[in-house]
């Protein structure tokens, strides 16, 4: 099951961003993301996946789609 959508949803409310506005392929500094939204992004993740995404992937040079693809292999299996 993919992660992107619930992602890109997230980053667009932490941001503030229209729905409209494409961030797939974007980073969040790309996006005009500060650290404090960075921070909340970051808690909101691990809130909602059980993933705890380090800060380094979210304010480097990855991608929304590759950090959902992070979160997605190491998302906890149940069972």
């Amino acid at each position: 099951m993919s992660t992107l959508p619930g992602l890109r949803t997230m980053v667009r409310e932490v941001l503030q961003l229209p729905e409209s506005e494409d961030v797939d392929m974007r980073t969040l500094r790309e996006l005009g993301a500060g650290s404090l939204q960075a921070v909340a992004l970051q808690f909101r993740i691990l809130e909602e996946t059980s993933v705890n995404v380090e800060m380094a992937d979210l304010v480097g040079g990855s991608r929304v789609a590759d950090i959902a693809t992070l979160i997605d292999e190491r998302r906890p299996t149940v069972g």
